[in-house]
């Protein structure tokens, strides 16, 4: 049952980065899309939370740590976004991407070294194989000129946060899913994160939306939640040290396939290695 989840969330990813390009081609706001995409996630979040549906919303014994989590996360979320934007324009898209992939180390010691997971040998294997399979898979790294020392500071702040919020799925399934159903930690992510972005767009007086953001906004809301949902029911069954290989090998996979089918996108022969390399991961990873 593990996979069946698996399976969701990578769907669910993999329709967020189509939505979002379809997004770009038609120049669209991205930023106005990602904002409305928080707002409709939590709501459908908190609507389908176990919590609503008994109208029992009482504080719990670690609630002010659950709400701490909640808050931070969400600025990381929309954080991230904005950091990874500025990054392809200022340090380059290979440089960026690899940041993000490479943030993958996170959560796999969290899960081996702080839940003590144990895993068959074959299995370390495969995750030393996706982490270098996910290198080869990055596009040719191309730095452009960096103006100062936050320009270079972003590749850093992309792995920091990136695998903080990978890694704090984990520590949610683990300390607090049995005190607060995911439904509700997700939408007080969301929330924090919409609330965010209403700033950001209030700051740079974008504040409008057209029906067409609020539209693909609604759509992006939707699979960005079943993302994470699906991926926290991941963890309750399988080893997060597992789980996060498969997934972010997975999507580089099947997000490079559909490049190719649909976008037109032309990989290196060091991309086809490292999908190649990529399907042994998983195959080792599910062995």
């Amino acid at each position: 049952m593990g996979f069946i989840y698996i399976f969701f969330s990578v769907s669910c990813s993999l329709a967020i980065a189509q939505i979002l390009k379809v997004a770009e081609n038609n120049r669209m706001r991205v930023m106005n899309i990602l904002v409305i995409n928080y707002l409709a996630g939590a709501l459908i979040s908190i609507f389908n939370s176990a919590e609503f549906e008994t109208v029992s919303l009482s504080v719990t014994d670690h609630g002010f740590v659950i709400g701490g989590m909640m808050v931070i996360l969400g600025l990381i979320f929309i954080g991230n976004l904005v950091a990874y934007s500025r990054s392809i324009d200022r340090v380059g898209m290979g440089v960026s991407i690899a940041a993000m992939r490479m943030s993958l180390i996170f959560p796999i010691a969290v899960s081996l070294f702080i839940f003590n997971e144990e895993l068959a040998s074959i299995r370390y294997l495969g995750i030393v194989i996706a982490l270098g399979a996910l290198l080869l898979m990055v596009p040719k790294i191309k730095t452009k000129n960096i103006s100062g020392i936050s320009d270079a500071w972003l590749p850093v702040l992309i792995f920091m946060m990136t695998g903080a919020a990978d890694s704090s799925l984990k520590i949610y399934e683990r300390l607090f899913s049995t005190q607060l159903s995911e439904e509700l930690f997700v939408s007080g992510i969301f929330i924090i994160s919409f609330l965010t972005g209403m700033g950001i767009l209030m700051k740079r007086g974008e504040l409008h939306f057209t029906f067409k953001e609020i539209g693909y906004g609604i759509a992006t809301g939707i699979v960005n939640l079943y993302s994470s949902i699906f991926l926290i029911y991941a963890l309750k069954l399988m080893p997060g040290s597992v789980v996060f290989p498969i997934v972010n090998v997975s999507l580089v996979i099947l997000g490079t396939l559909i490049g190719v089918w649909i976008w037109k996108d032309t990989p290196t022969v060091k991309q086809w290695s490292g999908l190649a390399a990529a399907v042994i991961s998983i195959i080792l990873l599910i062995g």
